[in-house]
């Protein structure tokens, strides 16, 4: 079963653009047109579009896509260097989550230090406090930190 270019891009939550966009890039193999010249993607295509999107939400960039698509058109013999490919990305993958989770106790500690101000007697009695105030309680509630 084919595609149309509107199917596709509907199936795969982005837009006719975008799947241009990746065949402009001779990201994805060429694709097959009908009689009348409009683009008719097979499930493959798909799927290669699919990996391509997630690959993507993963913030690879388009020339590192561009580069692992080419190898896995080349077959079996480029599998050390895509493996290569995915574990250094991994390795960028798990830095960024690490930061992100260092991000959130941030955000989580200064929700509940808001809760907690709350709590001591509601939004009236809350004492309203300066940035440099704030900040410093806050710094304290986290057990202090470096200063550079």
């Amino acid at each position: 079963m084919g595609y149309t270019a509107g199917e596709a891009a509907q199936k795969l939550g982005i837009s006719k653009d975008g799947l241009r966009y990746y065949e402009k890039e001779g990201i994805l193999p060429p694709i097959e047109r009908n009689g009348s010249g409009h683009r008719n993607y097979s499930q493959s295509d798909i799927e290669w579009i699919f990996l391509i999107r997630r690959l993507r939400d993963t913030h690879m960039p388009i020339q590192s896509i561009k580069h692992y698509v080419g190898l896995l058109m080349e077959g079996g013999a480029s599998i050390p260097e895509r493996r290569a490919i995915l574990a250094g990305h991994r390795t960028f993958l798990e830095e960024r989550m690490k930061s992100y989770r260092n991000l959130l106790q941030l955000i989580e500690k200064k929700l509940a230090f808001y809760d907690h101000t709350l709590a001591s007697g509601g939004p009236e009695e809350a004492v309203c406090m300066d940035y440099a105030a704030e900040w410093e309680h806050f710094r304290l509630a986290m057990g202090g930190m470096k200063h550079d």
